[in-house]
């Protein structure tokens, strides 16, 4: 059987196999089988196994649909807020993290934003070592702690860390195979996300337009909501669509036609990969194969945050 002919079956046979036509989500899929102890507080335990990344009916780099294999991983239910960034920033200036940047947000339960990829991988280490955990990213054969680098990241450290691109994709997915948005339908409105709202390209919208009346408190800018402000996906993960952009650890690179294991993106590159949409995004960018491929890891934005992953448990 031919690769392609070998991807074409398994996303017949997720189809097949979805748990919920509706789209609704599955049952318990983040806890299915292993006992609560686990399962890290604030974290959700994500399933090893196959699953269909990106899509052949939105951007070109989106495509083509390709089989992926995900080994067991921990993402945080919700994206990083301000009130966690300052507690760690705090701990990692008096202990070698000189130059965290103070970071920006709306309130303290809103995602942390305008910070760059090589601040939140330092902040990443800070708040491993800070609870006496293994640090991910190394430079030189030395825990990375400060100035601008290129890591390397031991991904067997139980340290804090970015998820990989296709552990994100296969997290926002929830279990459901062959939809969209991460609470599986085809179709996004206001009363799912924080996305800015509109027409044209964005034929999955049901709207309204404009900002999200929930990021209005206070302003409209950032419009940013307070995390976990939405219902989650069958995973029990929150704002996986709108809010702010999330960082990933990948390089932006194409895809590849054939069937690949724990992909970790291109070796070098210009561009770290972000997902998920923003507040200020449109709801095409919200779609869980949507790849930003525009963001330079020195670049920073109200519109871009993060959350954490972890490669195993306690």
């Amino acid at each position: 059987m031919s690769a392609l002919a070998a991807v074409s079956l398994a996303v017949a046979n997720c189809r097949r196999s979805r748990q919920e036509p509706s789209g609704k989500a599955p049952e318990n899929p983040a806890t299915a089988g292993t006992s609560q102890a686990t399962v890290l507080p604030g974290f959700v335990r994500i399933p090893a196994g196959e699953f269909i990344m990106g899509e052949s009916l939105g951007w070109p780099k989106e495509a083509p649909p390709h089989l992926v294999n995900v080994s067991t991983f921990f993402l945080g239910k919700f994206e990083v807020t301000k009130l966690r960034w300052d507690t760690v920033r705090t701990w990692g200036l008096d202990n070698g993290y000189t130059d965290l940047p103070t970071g920006g947000s709306k309130a303290a339960n809103h995602p942390v934003h305008s910070i760059s990829w090589y601040d939140i991988v330092k902040w990443c280490n800070a708040w491993s070592q800070m609870e006496g955990l293994t640090p991910c990213y190394t430079f030189s054969g030395e825990t990375y702690k400060t100035r601008i680098r290129t890591p390397v990241c031991n991904w067997s450290a139980n340290g804090y860390r970015l998820p990989t691109e296709a552990e994100w994709e296969k997290a926002a997915r929830g279990g459901v195979a062959g939809k969209r948005f991460p609470w599986g339908t085809d179709t996004i409105a206001q009363s799912l996300a924080n996305y800015y709202g509109g027409t044209g390209p964005d034929r999955d919208d049901l709207g309204p337009s404009g900002y999200n009346p929930i990021g209005c408190v206070g302003g409209t800018d950032p419009a940013t909501s307070p995390v976990g402000s939405f219902a989650p996906n069958g995973y029990g993960l929150y704002d996986m669509a709108g809010n702010v952009w999330e960082r990933c650890w990948d390089w932006f690179g194409a895809y590849v036609a054939v069937p690949v294991t724990d992909p970790k993106g291109d070796s070098l590159g210009t561009f770290r990969v972000c997902r998920g949409g923003s507040w200020s995004g449109l709801a095409c960018q919200c779609r869980i194969a949507e790849r930003s491929s525009d963001c330079g890891p020195e670049y920073s934005n109200r519109s871009i945050g993060f959350r954490v992953a972890r490669s195993s448990g306690p």
